[in-house]
């Protein structure tokens, strides 16, 4: 002997209030706690996870600054010359 229709939507009702109901209080709740958990992890003091990766990143960072020198200053200035610039670098600092 099983279920019949009616049996069948009254327990897909039951389990989708119960999950409505499950999911209504877990996202608030859940919020509260992601939300702590990013205040407390991502402050730089010693012993979080951002400070450790922050002294120590997994890979080498490298910055890289181009500067242009123009050649023409005073034409620029004068005549509204186009402009001539020469290319200095790439710096690159670790």
């Amino acid at each position: 002997m099983g279920c019949d229709r009616n049996c069948g939507l009254i327990t897909g009702a039951v389990i989708g209030a119960v999950l409505a109901v499950f999911g209504g209080i877990l996202m608030p709740v859940g919020d509260l706690l992601i939300e702590k958990t990013i205040k407390r992890e991502v402050v730089l003091e010693e012993g979080t996870i951002a400070f450790k990766n922050w002294v120590k990143t997994g890979t080498t960072v490298y910055r890289q600054f181009w500067i242009f020198d123009v050649q023409n200053p005073e034409e620029v200035a004068k005549n509204s010359s186009k402009i001539k610039v020469k290319q200095r670098g790439p710096y690159t600092y670790r």
